[in-house]
C-alpha cells in the first residue's frame, strides 16, 4: 500500500498561459507503506479537490487526470489546472487528495497560503475572497465597469465608476458621458454635469435639509420654490378690503378669500399671470420654509404687470399729480402683522412713452392699451431678514390704483422664493 506527503506549500501561479484559468503549483513525495520512497518513474495521477477533509470520491468539487508525472526518489512535482481548468471559485477551504492507480492515498492535504500571498492581508491590504477589498492605489486598465449604473446598463459602456448602496439597483457615481464632459450621478439621477466651460446642476433640484451652494467658503442665494401659474393659482388668493377700509391688508374673514384668475399665455412675452378682481384686493400667499434649510435672509423675484392707463411719476391731462404705484410686501401673519413694504414700482406714464418715441400716436395706439392684456412688465426683487423663529412668511402684494378696472389694472406673475 501506498502513502504520500505534500512537502512544499501550494501557491497560484502568477501569470495565465494561453488564456487559461489559474494553475496551482504543487510538490509532493510517494512513499510506500514501509516508508521507503516509491521506485523512480512515470506515474499516472489523479488529483482531486474537496471542500471537507473526508468523505467519498464523488464529493469532488474538482478532478484532473494527470498522465506520465515523473517521480525521482519519490518525489513529484507538477501542476493543477494544465488538463482541467480551475473553475472553483477560491473562497473557502479545500483538501486535495491523489489517486495513484485506484486507490486514493490518506490524509488529504487542506491547501495553505503561500508566504507572500500572507502579505495581502494585513493593515493596509487586504485582498479576500470575499468581503471589502483595499489597496493604496489601483492602476486599472481598459475602463472601470460600472455596476448596473447610469449610463451604461450593468456598465456596458464602461465609462464611469458606480458606487452601489443599500438600494441595489439605484446606483451613484462619476460618469464620463461625452468627450469633455463628466457628470454625477445619485440613484441614477444625474445631479451635476462639469464640462470645461460650466458647472451645471440638475434643473429641478430644490435645496433642502440645510443643502447649500457655497461659493469661496460663503453661502450663496438657492431657490426653494417657485410659481408659474402654468395650470392652476399656485395657492395664491384674492384679499377684498373689509367694510370702510381702503385695502385688503388685514382681512381675513370679512369676505373670504377667493381664487385668483390668471392671464396671459406661453407666447406673448407676458407668461401667465395673478389678475386680481378689482384694483382695491391684495395678493396673498404663505410660503412654508420648515424643509429649506437653514436661511437668515428672504429674496423673492417677481414680475409686476401693468394693464391700460397707468400714470405713473407724472400728471394727467388737468395737470394732476398721480399717485398710480403698485407694491410687494413681506407679514409674519394673514392679517397683515409687521406688515412691511419692500418693493415699489411705477409704469411708465402714457404721454411720457408718446413722447419718447416722437408723437404722432393716434390716440387708440397709445401705450395706455387696454384693461384686457398688459401694457408694461417690471422685474420686481424684494429681500427681507427672517423674521426671528418664523418657518415661513405671508408674501402681498397689491397697488396705489384707485379707477376702476376697466381703466387700469394690475397683476403678479413668474413668482420664486430665494432664501440663504
Amino acid at each position: 500500500m501506498l502513502r504520500y506527503l505534500l512537502i512544499a506549500t501550494l501557491f497560484f501561479a502568477v501569470t495565465q498561459l494561453h488564456a487559461q484559468g489559474p494553475r496551482l503549483s504543487i510538490q509532493g513525495i510517494l512513499k510506500k507503506a514501509n516508508g521507503d520512497a516509491v521506485t523512480d518513474g512515470s506515474y499516472n495521477l489523479t488529483f482531486r479537490l474537496y471542500t471537507t477533509p473526508t468523505g467519498p470520491i464523488s464529493a469532488a468539487v474538482w478532478d484532473e487526470i494527470q498522465t506520465g508525472v515523473d517521480v525521482i526518489s519519490g518525489i513529484y512535482s507538477t501542476v493543477l489546472g494544465n488538463d482541467s481548468t480551475l473553475t472553483i471559485a477560491f473562497n473557502q477551504l479545500y483538501y486535495l487528495g491523489v489517486t495513484v492507480g485506484s486507490t486514493e492515498m490518506t490524509p488529504r492535504i487542506q491547501l495553505t497560503s503561500a508566504p507572500y500571498a500572507l502579505a495581502l492581508i494585513g493593515t493596509t491590504n487586504q485582498f479576500p475572497s470575499s468581503g471589502i477589498v483595499k489597496a493604496d492605489s489601483v492602476r486599472v486598465a481598459g475602463g472601470v465597469l460600472a455596476r448596473g449604473g447610469a449610463p451604461g446598463a450593468n456598465g456596458a459602456s464602461k465609462n464611469g465608476y458606480a458606487f452601489t448602496g443599500n438600494n441595489g439597483d439605484k446606483d451613484s457615481g462619476l460618469f464620463s458621458v461625452g468627450d469633455g464632459q463628466v457628470s454625477m450621478y445619485v440613484n441614477n439621477l444625474k445631479m451635476l454635469t462639469a464640462t470645461p466651460d460650466s458647472v451645471a446642476i440638475r434643473s429641478d433640484l430644490r435645496f433642502n435639509n440645510n443643502s447649500n451652494i457655497n461659493y469661496n467658503g460663503l453661502n450663496d442665494w438657492r431657490l426653494v420654490e417657485v410659481d408659474n401659474f402654468q395650470t392652476d393659482n399656485e395657492g395664491w388668493k384674492t384679499y377684498a378690503p373689509k367694510p370702510g377700509e381702503s385695502n385688503g391688508w388685514n382681512n381675513i374673514n370679512n369676505p373670504a378669500p377667493v381664487n385668483c384668475p390668471t392671464e396671459g399665455t406661453a407666447t406673448n412675452f407676458t407668461g401667465k399671470y395673478l389678475l386680481p378682481g378689482s384694483n382695491n384686493a391684495l395678493l396673498k400667499k404663505y410660503f412654508d420654509l420648515t424643509n429649506a434649510g437653514t436661511y437668515t435672509q428672504i429674496k423673492v423675484k417677481f414680475k409686476y404687470y401693468f394693464l391700460d392707463t397707468w400714470n405713473a411719476r407724472g400728471y394727467n391731462d388737468n395737470n394732476d399729480r398721480q399717485n398710480d404705484v403698485g407694491y410687494g410686501a413681506f407679514a409674519s401673519s394673514e392679517d397683515g402683522n409687521n406688515f412691511r413694504i419692500s418693493w415699489w414700482g411705477h409704469a411708465w406714464s402714457t404721454n411720457y412713452v408718446d413722447n419718447m418715441l416722437g408723437g404722432g400716436f393716434q390716440a387708440a395706439n397709445k401705450w395706455g392699451g387696454t384693461a384686457a392684456h398688459t401694457d408694461c412688465m417690471s422685474n420686481g426683487e424684494m429681500t427681507a431678514f427672517k423674521n426671528g423663529t418664523d418657518t415661513g412668511f405671508w408674501c402681498m402684494f397689491g397697488t396705489g390704483l384707485n379707477e376702476a378696472i376697466s381703466d387700469e389694472r394690475w397683476g403678479v406673475g413668474m413668482i420664486e422664493i430665494w432664501v440663504k
